[in-house]
């Protein structure tokens, strides 16, 4: 006689009786037949990565396996894992026990490791070709999806080099152009094809494109610097965010000057301080409309900002840069009282007796991005907030065969995940729509939820974080500020998490000793061994 069942119905999935057993009998199945529940930190992800499979496999020292599963919904982990605002922890379950999974550390884990691996070819198996246009997150998404369809794809890039925003708008502390660059090659020895340096609409029009591509994915990203119309800012000393980063990025002669005000509360904004400081700027200063709680900068990113001895100035609205025989010597702001006004629409208050000024011998202004739409054809619809109209769901433009995502859609800018999330439903689309199939069906259906995540019995135990550079290391250079997890240190946390919708099952039942063990573990009373309830015992030799 042998156990005798697991009712699926009352398990959770929790593994107890997995490590209880002395022989092996029980697995937990990740993917539990029959049952579509998706756990919220899956939900949470806008490319809806299967983290509860992935963790798994690297629990049982699958890494390869796990390196598979991740490839199969994101295309650029290595770079997801050190740049992601990781969403998806913050609606891990297990932060109902201590604290959320190391997610975002585990996947820079898998994809350092996967860079390991050179990409094989991928057989071309349909005729219909498709042009990207920006080689961003999201352009280089669609196109390692649609390779990986079988698809002839070709990707356009205005700039000499690869990676959109990627590479000017992410300095190399927080992502390495050697990691960029190994998954940009990546994709290109699967099949891709890139051609750099050509500027759509001037050196070639989308009405071209049109007549040598079957669709066309636009997905040219933010990459012009929003200006700020203020007094003195045409003065010798005043900078573009992103233009500052992009000469930076490109190796060019970037300002290095003493004190640096940076003007805006963003991610590039904090790029643009951080990168100040590391060529040699003495003193730097951020000044934002938005208080200290409301920052639109990741939070990570406002604490290695203020570490490194970044001084913030919150509700600070600039008013005029100050000049003398044409060159920068500071900037007024005022205090700014709210940002939005009670509908919503940004509609800054200040208090304009309320006056501060800071010296400078340079003003960075980092205030927002847009996209350059003027390669646009007409017959793009636009919406009232400038960017390119689409259907929410299939991300089709106004003309057939014309798709669109990422932040020439969006109002505002996109996160990395964001915009590769953008690229994978555009290239699902593209596929339907190249094989005449309806491009909407099937693609409102909302995952269920895991009701009961299994917290029962998941003893506390403390998250691994990942090691950083000294504070006392990091100026005067651009080395990675974080380091990555071992693969001791990865495992360990992906033990922590609880796997949840999975569902024990009896793999090996010839094995069972009818020990009980299982059974009077599970806390939810899931497993029934045998009707004679008499528990064997296990004998130890020396």
């Amino acid at each position: 006689m042998s156990i005798s069942r697991i009712d699926s119905n009352l398990c959770n999935g929790c593994g107890l009786c997995v490590d209880s057993c002395p022989e092996d009998v029980i697995r937990l199945d990740s993917l539990p037949a029959g049952r579509e529940e998706v756990p919220t930190c899956t939900i949470a992800c806008p490319a809806g990565v299967n983290m509860r499979r992935y963790m798994h496999m690297i629990e049982v020292d699958m890494i390869d396996e796990a390196a598979a599963i991740l490839r199969e919904a994101l295309p650029l982990p290595a770079v997801t894992g050190r740049v992601c605002p990781h969403p998806c922890e913050s609606q891990c379950a297990r932060r109902e026990v201590d604290e959320a999974v190391n997610i975002n550390g585990v996947e820079r884990f898998l994809g350092d490791y996967w860079l390991q691996e050179k990409a094989q070819p991928v057989r071309t198996i349909y005729a219909g070709k498709t042009a990207v246009i920006g080689s961003g997150p999201a352009g280089l998404a669609c196109a390692y999806f649609l390779c990986r369809m079988g698809y002839p794809v070709t990707v356009f890039e205005s700039m000499p080099v690869l990676g959109g925003m990627l590479r000017i708008g992410i300095p190399e502390y927080r992502l390495p152009r050697r990691v960029l660059g190994a998954q940009i090659d990546y994709i290109r020895d699967m099949g891709v094809q890139f051609r750099t340096g050509v500027r759509i609409g001037s050196d070639v029009t989308i009405e071209e494109l049109r007549n040598q591509y079957q669709s066309i994915f636009i997905a040219v990203g933010n990459q012009l610097s929003k200006r700020l119309e203020l007094e003195g800012s045409g003065l010798d000393g005043v900078f573009l965010g992103l233009d500052f980063l992009r000469d930076v990025n490109a190796k060019l002669e970037a300002m290095a000057r003493k004190k640096v005000v940076v003007v805006g509360g963003g991610n590039v904004a904090v790029n643009v301080a951080l990168t100040a400081l590391r060529l040699g700027a003495k003193e730097v200063q951020m000044a934002c409309l938005e208080c200290a709680e409301e920052m639109p900068a990741y939070e990570e990113e406002i604490r290695q900002a203020v570490e490194e001895g970044v001084v913030i100035h919150a509700s600070s609205a600039p008013r005029r840069i100050l000049g003398e025989n044409g060159r920068v010597v500071g900037i007024d702001f005022v205090h700014c009282i709210q940002v939005f006004d009670k509908d919503g629409a940004f509609n800054p208050l200040c208090d304009e007796q309320k006056v501060t000024s800071l010296e400078a011998d340079s003003i960075i202004l980092a205030v927002g991005q847009k996209s350059d739409l003027s390669l646009l054809p007409d017959g793009i619809a636009m919406t009232d907030r400038g960017t390119v109209k689409v259907d929410p769901v299939t991300l089709e433009t106004a003309i057939p065969g014309i798709f669109a995502g990422g932040d020439v859609v969006s109002s505002e800018s996109s996160s990395v995940v964001e915009a590769i999330a953008a690229g994978k439903s555009a290239s699902v689309s593209i596929d339907r729509y190249l094989k005449g199939e309806d491009l909407r069906s099937g693609r409102y259906a909302k995952p269920a939820k895991v009701k009961i995540p299994p917290k029962e019995g998941a003893a506390p135990w403390a998250r691994q974080t990942l090691p950083c550079l000294p504070v006392s290391e990091r100026a005067a250079n651009f080395r990675e500020v974080k380091i990555g997890f071992s693969e001791d240190t990865a495992r360990m946390e992906a033990l922590r998490c609880m796997t949840c919708g999975s569902r024990a099952v009896i793999t090996y039942p010839e094995d069972c000793m009818l020990c009980l063990y299982c059974e009077r573990d599970c806390p939810v009373h899931a497993i029934y061994v045998s009707p004679e309830k008499t528990a064997r015992p296990i004998v130890a030799w020396d």
